[in-house]
């Protein structure tokens, strides 16, 4: 893998997880006991793993910014469709 290769991955793996936290913002006050607790255990280190990739990643930030619009957008037309049927 050449190290451009390398840098898009990192890229879109952090577009990925930023998206992934933002999302899991609407689960908030809504899962119970164990389900609960795993839930914030695993927001927590996705906060972790993103501020290490960011750090890493800092010349790219307008460009994470696009992509994690894209995802969100996916994930917004996803939501229209379900709410059609």
């Amino acid at each position: 893998m050449t190290q451009e290769q390398k840098q898009l991955e990192i890229n879109i793996l952090v577009a990925l997880m930023k998206a992934t936290i933002e999302q899991s913002s609407f689960l908030i006050g809504e899962l119970k006991y164990k389900p609960k607790q795993a839930f914030n255990i695993w927001q927590k280190q996705g906060d972790l793993l993103m501020l290490e990739l960011e750090k890493s990643n800092v010349k790219n930030v307008e460009y994470i910014e696009a992509l994690t619009d894209v995802i969100h957008n996916i994930i917004q037309g996803v939501r229209d469709e379900s709410l059609k049927k």
